[in-house]
């Protein structure tokens, strides 16, 4: 499992050896000011529909907090300060696409303004968008050579790009500029982890701790180094720290978990395990490293089960693959037909979910069309059956219908009656 820039793991492994690609990137040291309207752009809660104690949605307080610049735009759609305190809104709502809309206004207005052209490749980098990232982060050091906080985030797009000896270089470069950046040590540290440099990821990640003892995701990286070197005591300590900093981290209780599998401590990683699928039910690690806990344990049916999990929310996921052959194999599955059994299954799934939605105006037109022909059917139904009584009894029927006219004769007689 290889760490990112930010303390974040790839796919998971029970090999010390093995190195990939950066994840995605997590938090950032960012302290960029926007203007005098502007605001710092931290990320904070997705914009939901929940209540706070004084009876406010988080949708209220997101259009309460874009007021003040959409009046100002209103009488000057020009002021940048405005786009970028508008845009600085939107990324604490973690609303991207919008941040990166407004910051791309503010910068139309003054191209050169490099706390702009900061947000900007960090919102990139939140929308995975790396190749644009790294053009924002080479423009801006073009303007100002001596960013540190630039030049880190630079280290994290290179980083994610695989290119982690450019990654090394540029991290170097923010340390030289600023020695007491903890971030661009702990940049350093993951890129030396992902290199196999365990020993000097270590000493770069506790550079960053001296100067920051609370960092989460520095521990994060060091459990994960020290996991790689078998120092598996001091990897859980490090994971412990972690967790103590930031409990919410479901990648840090997977690299807690893997721990306590390398130790063969298969019952005690399933809590952890199942601790980070609670957190982000979603993460293919999580359920990855389940299904080896449970592989442990014989429970090979369970694992399996969490194997496909893991191999549905990652196809590409090797390890998972790797792993889900090896239970079949000891099951007695034969691979070749299950694996035919869910491609089968797949598309299936896909066009129920995905199938594109008719408008509501076609639905009800077919609805009554339905409902006509079922109206139809049933009077066929009907006349069907009276025709099948006919056949089956027709003395019946003959009885019943001169009992009918019985009756109108009588009714007939009583209404002359009443008129003499």
């Amino acid at each position: 499992m290889a760490n990112d820039i930010n303390g974040n793991r790839g796919g998971q492994t029970d090999s010390p050896g093995r190195k990939s690609k950066a994840d995605k990137t997590g938090k950032s040291d960012r302290a960029a000011k926007l203007g005098k309207t502007g605001k710092k752009g931290e990320t904070g809660r997705k914009c939901t529909g929940r209540v706070d104690k004084a009876g406010e949605t988080v949708y209220d307080r997101l259009n309460k907090a874009l007021k003040p610049y959409e009046k100002t735009l209103e009488k000057n759609p020009d002021d940048a300060a405005a786009w970028a305190g508008k845009a600085s809104v939107f990324l604490k709502h973690r609303m991207y696409k919008d941040s990166l809309k407004a910051f791309e206004k503010a910068l139309e207005i003054e191209p050169e303004k490099t706390a702009y052209l900061y947000e900007k490749g960090f919102v990139l980098l939140q929308l995975n968008r790396d190749e644009a990232a790294l053009k924002v982060f080479d423009r801006l050091l073009e303007i100002k050579p001596n960013s540190d906080k630039a030049w880190n985030l630079k280290t994290s797009v290179l980083c994610r790009l695989g290119q982690h000896e450019k990654a090394l270089e540029t991290s170097e470069k923010a340390l030289k500029i600023n020695p007491r950046l903890a971030g661009a040590w702990h940049a350093k540290g993951t890129v030396l982890a992902d290199l196999g440099r365990y020993e000097e990821a270590i000493q770069a990640y506790d550079s960053a701790l001296k100067i920051k003892p609370n960092l989460a995701r520095a521990w994060d990286g060091k459990g994960f180094a020290l996991y790689n070197l078998d120092r598996s005591v001091e990897a859980i300590i490090a994971y412990d720290s972690a967790l103590k900093i930031n409990p919410d981290n479901a990648k840090t209780w997977v690299g807690k978990a893997m721990v306590h599998i390398k130790l063969g401590k298969y019952k005690k990683a399933l809590e952890p395990c199942n601790k980070a699928i609670s957190i982000k039910p979603d993460s293919a690690d999580a359920w990855y490293c389940k299904g080896l806990a449970l592989s442990g344990l014989d429970k090979d049916e369970e694992a399996l089960g969490a194997l496909e999990r893991a191999l549905r929310i990652n196809p590409e996921y090797a390890d998972a693959r790797k792993a889900r052959n090896a239970v079949t194999s000891k099951l007695g599955i034969d691979l070749d037909e299950k694996e035919e059994e869910m491609e089968e299954e797949k598309p299936k799934v896909r066009r129920s979910v995905w199938t594109r939605k008719e408008p509501t105006s076609e639905k009800a037109k077919k609805t009554r069309e339905q409902g006509r022909e079922r109206g139809g059917e049933g009077t066929k139904r009907s006349e069907r059956a009276g025709k099948y009584q006919k056949k089956s009894d027709p003395g019946k029927m003959g009885d019943q219908k001169r009992e009918q006219r019985g009756k109108v004769a009588r009714k007939n007689i009583r209404a002359e009656r009443e008129k003499k």
